[in-house]
């Protein structure tokens, strides 16, 4: 077993908080910091399970690539979104995880891969370790081992990516990200760029020689398609974040004509571990949420936040709010205020 799938807990990487220019680590009980910690990517989180929010996330960004090893205690859904000059490379470092990741099964067993200005949802389940791995488009394209099949391959990538299916691969860039890592935690900061222009290019060099290994012995890349569970959740889940779902009956007639009440069902409770009702009630909390944390809403009641999130009665929502963030509404505020 390599060493990054041994990691499951971060403790392999304990040696690497250091005081580098090019490699942090970070601590994070903020959601919306945890999000804004991955270069390359916009990230847009919510939190699923409840409890207050606590992640570590270590990350170098060396010359045109960026890596980054991120573990949170919550279950969380991630909407990514790449810079139009990258690709994003996606792998679950938690082999012994048997629930879906990024809506597929089979942790370990797969590398995602997101083209330039490629979007994702991706549920991500509860202490799951993740590598996310961003190059510049024309580093990766540019490359000496990048044969033109697996070139042309990439260019054509939709925007919802692709999941490759190989072990193999994805046992390669987890050995290659933790030397990567390692090599960054020991760059002087005299030969900080010289040194760093090695590192990436020994790494673009090994994804791409991977990669094109992997499509030459097979004749091409097993992918990994969506299921129609993961579809129908996707879907459902864009009808319950883009209108008033929550309650009445226009909602269920929408998510009927998704399928049967129990196949919806399912799809959440395969993907988020939820009903679509409770994660709608989530989302809600989220928006409240990130009311309390705008400076334009500070004079507004926390009480009407709260109404125009469809939660009418006050002790309720703090009642929710406070079991699945780990605080009241009032202390969100408080901290938020004090910020600015």
């Amino acid at each position: 077993m390599n060493e990054l799938v041994e990691f499951n807990k971060l403790e392999k990487f304990e040696e690497l908080n250091v005081d580098s220019s090019v490699l942090y680590r970070c601590d994070s009980n903020d959601l919306e910091h945890h999000a804004s910690l991955f270069n390359g990517l916009e990230l847009e989180s919510i939190q699923l399970s409840p409890g207050a929010f606590e992640s570590s996330v270590i990350f170098a960004v060396v010359d045109r690539i960026s890596i980054h090893v991120s573990k949170s205690m919550q279950a969380i859904e991630q909407c990514l979104k790449v810079d139009p000059d990258k690709f994003l490379f996606c792998i679950c470092l938690c082999e012994a995880c048997e629930e879906t990741v990024f809506g597929v099964q089979g942790a370990g067993s797969w590398v995602y891969v997101l083209p330039p200005g490629g979007e994702a949802i991706a549920p991500t389940p509860t202490q799951c370790p993740l590598l996310l791995m961003t190059v510049e488009c024309e580093a990766l394209l540019e490359n000496e081992n990048l044969v033109p099949e697996v070139s042309n391959w990439f260019k054509k990538l939709k925007q919802d990516g692709e999941f490759v299916k190989s072990r193999r691969l994805a046992g390669r860039i987890q050995d290659d990200a933790l030397m990567t890592l390692q090599s960054a935690k020991g760059i002087p900061p005299a030969n900080e760029t010289k040194t760093a222009k090695i590192i990436h290019q020994a790494m673009i060099s090994s994804i791409t020689a991977g990669f094109s290994l992997e499509w030459l012995e097979r004749g091409g890349f097993a992918v990994i398609h969506r299921t129609p569970a993961l579809d129908r959740f996707l879907k459902a889940r864009n009808l319950l974040a883009a209108r008033d779902f929550y309650q009445g009956s226009e909602g269920n007639h929408a998510l009927s004509k998704l399928g049967s009440k129990r196949s919806v069902e399912q799809a959440f409770s395969e993907h988020v571990n939820m009903g679509p009702r409770s994660y709608a009630r989530i989302v809600r909390l989220h928006n409240a949420r990130r009311k309390l944390r705008e400076e334009r809403y500070f004079d507004e009641s926390i009480g009407n936040i709260a109404a125009q999130e469809g939660f009418w009665d006050w002790s309720r929502f703090t009642a929710y709010y406070s079991k699945h963030f780990g605080e009241l509404p009032s202390a969100t505020r408080r901290k938020a205020m004090s910020r600015n």
